[in-house]
C-alpha cells in the first residue's frame, strides 16, 4: 500500500506541517467569523458590518497587486506567508480592545494592509511544495482538515464568548496566528525557494513601490491573461453575490431569528462538517474527471442558497440550509486550486494577485452593498440580487476551458 507522501507527491514532513497549518488556520477563521456579531453587540448595524468589510477588503485587495509582483521577483513564499500571519497576530490586538464599531473598522483596515500578503504567498507556497499531478487530491485532504479546524473554532468560540467574552476569545486568535507564523518558518525550513537574502522590513517598504507599478501594469496583465482572466471575472462575480448576502444573513439570524452565539456556532459547524466530509471524494473526482465540472456544480448550488435562507422562519429550518452551504463550498474548494493552476500564465505571483485583487474587490464591496440594501429593503430583495449575481458568475465560468495546454506546471 502506497504511503500518503507517495500518493500526494510530497515529503511526509511537509505534509504534516501543511496539514497542521490548515487545521490551525481553520480554527482562527472560525473564531474571526464572530467579528460581525461583535460589531452588532457593540451597537452596530448591517451598514457597520458592510463598512468594516469594505474598509478591510479594499485595504487587502489593493495590496494584492504589490504582493504578487514581489513574490514573482523575490520568491521566498514561505517567509512571505509567515509575515501575513505574524501581522495578524500583532494587528488583531487593537481589535480586542475596541469599544465602538468604528474602532473595529479602523483596526481591521490597517491590519489587512499587512495580513494580505498571505493571500498570494500561501497559494504560491502550496504550488512550490506540491506535485502538479496531485494538487486536487491534496486539496481534497487539506481543505477538510481546515474545515475540522473551522468546526472547532466556530463551535468553541460560540460556546466560550458567553462565558469569557469576546476579548479573550479574540486573544486566542492572536496567539494561534503567531503559532502558524512560527510553524511555517521553522517547520518548513530548507524548503524555501527564493532569490538572494530575505529581510522583512525592506520587503514591506518595497511593497508600496510595487503597488504603484502594479496599478500601471494591471490593464496589460488582464489582456494577456486570456482564459485565466475570464475565470477570474467569473469567480469574482460569484464572490460578489455571496459577499452581498453575508451581512444580510448575519442580521437576519441575530435580529430576526434571535440566534445566540452558541446557535450560530452550531450552524456554522454543520456547514464546516459537510465540507469536511464531502471534500476528499470531490478532490479525487476533480483530479480524474476535471475540476471545471465540480466547480460548476458548486456555483450552481450556491445560487439557490440566498433565496432559500431568506425564506426560513426559524433556526430549525436553517439547519439544512447551512448543510447546503457546506456542500457547495465543498464542491468549490476541492476544485478551485486545480482549475486555477490549469489556467494560470507564467507570471504566477502576478496572476495569483490578479485573482485576489478582483475577487477581493467584490468581497469588499459586496457586504457594503448587501448591508445597505438590507437596511432599507429587508431581506428578500437583497437575497434575490445575490442569487442573480452568482448566476452571472456561473454563466461566465461556463465559457472558460478546463485547461490551457502547458499551464499546469510547478511554480519557479
Amino acid at each position: 500500500m502506497k504511503s500518503l507522501s507517495v500518493v500526494l507527491g510530497a515529503k511526509s514532513r511537509v505534509l504534516i506541517i501543511l496539514f497542521a497549518f490548515s487545521f490551525l488556520q481553520g480554527i482562527v477563521n472560525g473564531i474571526w467569523g464572530f467579528l460581525p456579531i461583535y460589531i452588532l453587540d457593540l451597537g452596530g448595524s448591517s451598514v457597520d458590518i458592510g463598512v468594516q468589510a469594505l474598509a478591510s477588503g479594499l485595504a487587502s485587495t489593493f495590496m494584492q497587486l504589490a504582493w504578487g509582483r514581489l513574490v514573482d521577483k523575490v520568491g521566498h513564499s514561505l517567509k512571505m506567508t509567515s509575515i501575513g500571519f505574524l501581522s495578524a497576530s500583532i494587528f488583531s490586538i487593537p481589535v480586542i480592545f475596541s469599544i465602538r464599531p468604528w474602532h473595529i473598522v479602523a483596526s481591521t483596515a490597517i491590519m489587512s494592509i499587512f495580513t494580505s500578503i498571505s493571500g498570494v504567498a500561501s497559494v504560491i507556497m502550496l504550488a512550490d511544495l506540491l506535485d502538479p499531478k496531485h494538487r486536487a487530491g491534496f486539496m481534497g485532504i487539506y481543505n477538510p482538515i481546515g474545515f475540522g479546524g473551522n468546526i472547532l473554532g466556530s463551535l468553541g468560540a460560540g460556546l466560550l464568548i458567553p462565558i469569557i467574552g469576546y476579548r479573550l476569545v479574540f486573544l486566542l486568535y492572536s496567539l494561534l496566528n503567531l503559532v502558524m507564523a512560527t510553524l511555517i518558518v521553522l517547520g518548513l525550513k530548507g524548503e524555501e525557494r527564493g532569490n538572494g537574502d530575505f529581510h522583512y522590513f525592506p520587503v514591506m517598504l518595497r511593497s508600496f513601490r510595487e503597488l504603484i507599478e502594479g496599478f500601471r501594469a494591471l490593464p496589460g496583465v488582464m489582456r494577456r491573461g486570456g482564459a485565466y482572466t475570464r475565470w477570474v471575472l467569473g469567480i469574482s462575480m460569484r464572490g460578489l453575490g455571496l459577499a452581498m448576502f453575508g451581512p444580510v444573513l448575519t442580521v437576519y439570524l441575530v435580529r430576526i431569528l434571535n440566534a445566540s452565539t452558541v446557535q450560530i456556532g452550531s450552524l456554522n459547524s454543520i456547514a464546516f462538517g459537510v465540507r469536511m466530509v464531502s471534500s476528499p471524494m470531490l478532490g479525487v473526482i476533480a483530479d480524474r474527471k476535471g475540476a471545471k465540472r465540480i466547480m460548476m456544480i458548486g456555483v450552481a448550488l450556491a445560487s439557490i442558497y440566498p433565496i432559500l435562507s431568506s425564506n426560513t422562519s426559524d433556526l430549525l429550518q436553517m439547519t439544512p440550509i447551512f448543510a447546503l452551504n457546506g456542500l457547495f463550498w465543498g464542491f468549490i474548494n476541492s476544485s478551485w486550486l486545480a482549475w486555477q493552476l490549469n489556467l494560470i500564465p507564467e507570471e504566477h505571483g502576478t496572476y495569483a494577485a490578479l485573482l485576489n485583487f478582483i475577487n477581493g474587490l467584490e468581497w469588499a464591496i459586496g457586504p457594503f452593498i448587501g448591508g445597505l440594501l438590507s437596511e432599507y429593503l429587508g431581506v428578500k430583495i437583497p437575497a434575490a440580487l445575490s442569487s442573480i449575481a452568482i448566476l452571472l458568475g456561473l454563466s461566465i465560468l461556463l465559457k472558460v476551458p478546463e485547461r490551457v495546454e502547458g499551464r499546469r506546471q510547478e511554480l519557479k
